[in-house]
């Protein structure tokens, strides 16, 4: 792994973790020295993370970490039923038992991540998973446009997953991974609906979750000062 591959997977995780926050100026030489590469690699770095979607890149200014506003979730959310429907049930079609066994083993080890309640672990075999079905329709140009998509998502499944924890979460892919195994794609692409139906409404409980706790944490501020 090159030192730009690394600056690249430093980044990402602290994107995703929410270690570097939401619009936060990110200046190549600081964070250098915060996370121990030196300029050049974390400029490449940051023009992949640009390309991937994590970032935003103004021309001639600073980038910045990609914010999801509440009114763009349910827009996401819409572009993912566009594009990832369809996709599962083209795989449906056309995967290979190479592919088969390659989502097999993705889910597997997403099931020892949940296990272990490794959210970031477990939202980058996310990832993972929804990207080796999409590369299942042997289309590169869908493969790589769910990569980006999902890159975008990231973010929010980690925050949903840590706030609410990770159960269920691979039962839905198995039932879309089910469907493709046995040629369907009828299934396919309903379950594929169902899981992101399933994945919005999860976003939508998680921002209720954190209304609670910044709720019951004024509540307990003001007794505190009562008393």
């Amino acid at each position: 792994m090159t030192k730009s591959d690394q600056a690249y997977a430093a980044l990402r995780r602290a994107i995703v973790t929410g270690e570097l926050k939401e619009d936060e100026p990110l200046d190549d030489l600081r964070l250098g020295e915060r996370f121990g590469f030196g300029r050049t690699p974390v400029r490449e770095a940051l023009k992949r993370l640009s390309d991937d979607q994590f970032i935003v890149w103004p021309p001639h200014r600073t980038p910045h970490v990609r914010g999801i506003r509440v009114v763009d979730l349910s827009r996401l959310y819409e572009a993912r039923v566009i594009l990832e429907a369809p996709v599962a049930r083209q795989a449906a079609e056309r995967r290979t038992p190479q592919q088969l066994s390659i989502l097999t083993e993705t889910l597997d080890e997403l099931d020892i991540a949940i296990s272990r309640a490794d959210v970031y672990a477990a939202v980058e075999l996310d990832h993972e998973f929804h990207l080796q079905v999409a590369m299942a329709t042997d289309n590169r140009f869908l493969a790589e446009a769910v990569g980006r998509l999902n890159c975008g998502s990231l973010r929010l499944w980690y925050l949903a997953h840590a706030a609410l924890g990770m159960g269920y979460v691979n039962a839905v892919h198995r039932e879309i991974f089910e469907a493709i195994a046995a040629g369907d794609p009828d299934l396919a692409e309903k379950a594929s609906i169902n899981h992101i139906s399933d994945s919005y409404q999860r976003q939508i409980e998680r921002q209720r979750h954190d209304i609670d706790k910044i709720t019951i944490h004024s509540s307990d501020k003001t007794t505190t000062h009562i008393s």
